[in-house]
């Protein structure tokens, strides 16, 4: 871990980890993080940086709010609000095509939101007195 500029201390005693890094709050339940990059090269990954889901494992119905995002063409995605732990949050709708147009239900269509970025993103993993793996979460200010 170079960022902090010095050697993590840990606890044998405790088991604990060197501090480690997670910028991202974990997905809502039943969502993946999943990376989206600008790049226009197949198999590119961009960090996960994005919560989906597939639109048959949606719970609650989306809203429409507009057309489609993107430069005036109709490769961009359609802007909807779902409902995520009691609040509505703007989301992406795609519709991701198999490559064989010619039957129906060769696509799948997936709603996409930002992951939140956590206020404390450093942790440690460490046992407690029961032997529990605990995480503890910390920032350390290195902007």
């Amino acid at each position: 871990m170079k960022a902090p500029g010095f050697s993590w201390p840990t606890c044998p005693q405790a088991n604990s980890s060197a501090a480690r890094y997670d910028k991202y709050e974990d997905c809502p339940s039943g969502w993946q993080a999943t990376g989206r990059t600008d790049s226009d090269r197949p198999g590119m990954r961009g960090e996960p940086n994005v919560c989906q889901i597939r639109a048959d494992k949606l719970t609650l119905p989306a809203i429409h709010t507009s057309g489609r995002f993107g430069h005036g063409n109709d490769a961009g995605s359609r802007q909807v609000q779902v409902e995520v732990d009691g609040k509505l949050v703007p989301a992406e709708v795609q519709t991701i095509s198999n490559g064989r147009r010619s039957f129906p239900g060769d696509s799948s269509t997936f709603y996409a939101i930002p992951r939140a970025l956590r206020e404390k993103p450093w942790y440690i993993e460490y046992d407690d007195a029961n032997g529990i793996r605990q995480k503890s979460w910390f920032n350390l200010n290195m902007r």
